[in-house]
């Protein structure tokens, strides 16, 4: 029987062929002057991946492109005689031997590679930067035996929420997160004549978030519901590992809306309309996000938080205590079932739920927001799909409550779309 033999390096364009023969001309006079590392990559390696590959949103983390993180801590056990995902039969890092390395093939662009040539959306490496990756390879012991990955951190979600209750995530260096979500005004129970609730219009939030620090990220955004600006911002105080010695991850998330659309009524003053930079306009909030990793497919959270001047309709109204509560089963590598639900444990007499209260025989009530849905992940790109009985986007408009009975089958579509971009 024939041994399927491994794909023929062949570059997309016949110029490359005198140039990848150059670089390895060279390659063995490189190496005098690289500090070589048999067991990790040298710095040099481990500058270029963290300046092209391992960001949020490309190789790195949890929702790293292929699953391969090139971050330092595990690009080497990651690389170094490791399948490809794309081509099984081939090593991404072959040692000893940059010409059967997949990794090279993804970086110079040979016929062989499967998706594009890496890195992905941006210029090619530069020679100089390639030349190092290949004097590396080429240095390793081929009879080195491949060493499974070991995560430092269990990063229990990829988002930076669910559909909206916070996770402890935060955006690394360098990124930035764009989110734009929707929730339809009407209820799928309305049927095929209005698309199941489609045709009734929706709320939509488009945000920003950016990080000040590798733990300290500020966001953004604006709701369409009275014109709604938001600002907040999360802290990661610990960050959860694999050996447990920080067995959960742990956030604070603060922060403070602006409903800026012109006619409010002002409660206290009857026939006038309150001034765009009175206080009754500001909603705060303040969360404690509580994440832990429990299995490879399951993870919960908890958001307890506390909202004040939730309703701008009255005034001098009680504190709303609520408490979120969430969780993921991942069902494939890339695609999960998710739900949450946002308690009020007290303070819902003077809750103001985004579209109004609900109705229960004839009398107002506000009900527990509650969602369910799908998740798909894939690096850096997230995708929410899900059924809601609340029209609230922000954190404090999702603290405030829901207006439909989700228990009775009363629910709305919504989906969220966070991407991950450089800065």
């Amino acid at each position: 029987m024939k041994t399927k033999a491994a794909p023929v390096f062949q570059l997309t364009q016949t110029g490359y062929a005198w140039k990848l023969c150059i670089l390895f001309l060279v390659v063995p006079f490189l190496q005098a002057n690289i500090c070589i590392g048999q067991e990790k990559l040298p710095e040099r390696i481990v500058e270029i991946f963290e300046n092209k590959c391992a960001f949020s949103g490309c190789h790195a983390g949890s929702g790293a492109g292929n699953e391969l993180d090139l971050t330092a801590e595990q690009a080497y056990a990651a690389l170094v005689g490791q399948p490809s995902s794309d081509t099984p039969n081939m090593k991404l890092v072959e040692p000893g031997d940059p010409l059967k390395s997949y990794l090279i093939m993804k970086l110079f662009g040979s016929r062989g590679i499967k998706g594009v040539v890496m890195p992905k959306g941006g210029k090619r490496l530069p020679k100089s930067e390639l030349r190092w990756i290949a004097a590396w390879i080429k240095s390793l012991d081929a009879d080195i035996k491949p060493t499974a990955p070991k995560q430092r951190y269990a990063d229990s979600f990829v988002g930076l929420s669910l559909a909206t209750l916070q996770t402890a995530q935060t955006v690394r260096k360098g990124t930035f997160s764009y989110r734009i979500a929707h929730r339809w005004l009407g209820q799928t129970d309305s049927g095929f004549g209005q698309l199941f609730g489609l045709d009734a219009g929706a709320h939509m939030l488009t945000e920003f978030t950016f990080p000040l620090s590798e733990r300290l990220a500020l966001t953004v955004g604006r709701s369409g519901n009275n014109a709604t600006f938001e600002f907040n911002a999360k802290y990661q105080i610990w960050r959860e590992r694999t050996n447990n010695d920080v067995p959960v991850s742990l956030a604070l998330f603060v922060g403070i809306d602006w409903l800026t659309t012109k006619q409010i009524p002002d409660p206290q003053n009857p026939g006038q309309f309150l001034g765009r930079g009175s206080g009754q306009r500001f909603p705060l909030f303040a969360q404690l996000v509580l994440t832990k990793k429990l299995s490879d497919r399951m993870a919960i959270l908890f958001n307890p938080g506390i909202l004040l001047n939730g309703n701008v309709s009255i005034a001098g109204e009680a504190a709303i205590f609520s408490l979120g509560l969430g969780g993921k089963l991942r069902i494939t590598r890339r695609l999960s079932l998710f739900f949450e639900a946002a308690s009020l444990l007290s303070g819902s007499d003077g809750a103001l739920p985004v579209g109004g209260v609900g109705s229960l025989n004839g009398q107002p009530i506000v009900y527990d927001a509650f969602t369910a849905g799908l998740e798909h992940n894939i690096g850096g790109h997230v995708f929410h799909l899900y059924l809601t009985n609340s029209l609230g986007l922000t954190p404090a408009q999702v603290m405030s409550g829901g207006n439909l009975d989700f228990a009775r089958a009363d629910f709305r579509l919504g989906f969220n779309i966070y991407r991950i971009l450089r800065l």
